[in-house]
């Protein structure tokens, strides 16, 4: 499970080119995370601060980071709302937030069954074939290509399927990654040794 060590917490998104930043919480820190960005790519982030600011300096000049773990979910809503007031405060000043209030609207609530009925009902009605080997293919293309321009993603998995001989733990210890992550990039792409 790609997600099992994942945290509850306050977490940001800095700018390293204005050292602007967002601040934000969740009850599993890195899928939150994993969502802004990839909201932002596709150029459909809620957030039309942080989405020109995205488009303006590019993925790389965005970074995140873990800023306070929380063992309670009530801490949650009073530690965000600390920093959008600034009676708590990072170097980076929080530009990019909309609201000046923390409230997760979801967080312990469920849809209607009638809002889960429509939505069912719009899957239903869709006629497109996700299933379709043209798709299939198009899209894991297309992931290959994003993940492939990505010049740090490559050393890694280069260095990951060049040395065998180490075991996944010595090699996620050198590249500062998780055993699983390292053992699925090794077993992914170990038809690419010698070629990266």
């Amino acid at each position: 499970m790609p997600y099992a060590q994942d945290v509850i917490g306050i977490y940001k998104i800095v700018n390293k080119a204005t050292n602007a930043c967002y601040v934000g919480q969740s009850q599993r820190i890195k899928k939150r995370v994993k969502e802004h960005f990839r909201l932002l790519r596709w150029n459909k982030h809620p957030n039309a601060k942080l989405q020109n600011a995205y488009n303006k300096y590019g993925h790389d000049n965005f970074s995140w980071e873990i800023e306070v773990v929380c063992e309670d979910l009530e801490d949650l809503d009073k530690i965000e709302e600390a920093f959008l007031s600034k009676e708590a405060w990072f170097d980076e000043p929080t530009t990019y937030n909309i609201a000046d209030f923390a409230k997760a609207p979801m967080r312990n609530r469920q849809h209607s069954e009638e809002v889960r009925e429509r939505i069912r009902a719009g899957r239903r009605a869709s006629t497109f074939d996700y299933k379709a080997e043209d798709f299939r293919k198009r899209l894991s293309s297309a992931h290959q290509e994003r993940w492939f321009s990505n010049p740090s993603f490559v050393a890694n998995v280069k260095y990951i399927v060049d040395n065998p001989d180490m075991t996944y733990a010595e090699r996620a210890r050198v590249l500062g990654k998780d055993i699983s992550s390292t053992r699925r990039l090794a077993l992914k792409y170990q038809y690419l040794k010698g070629v990266l």
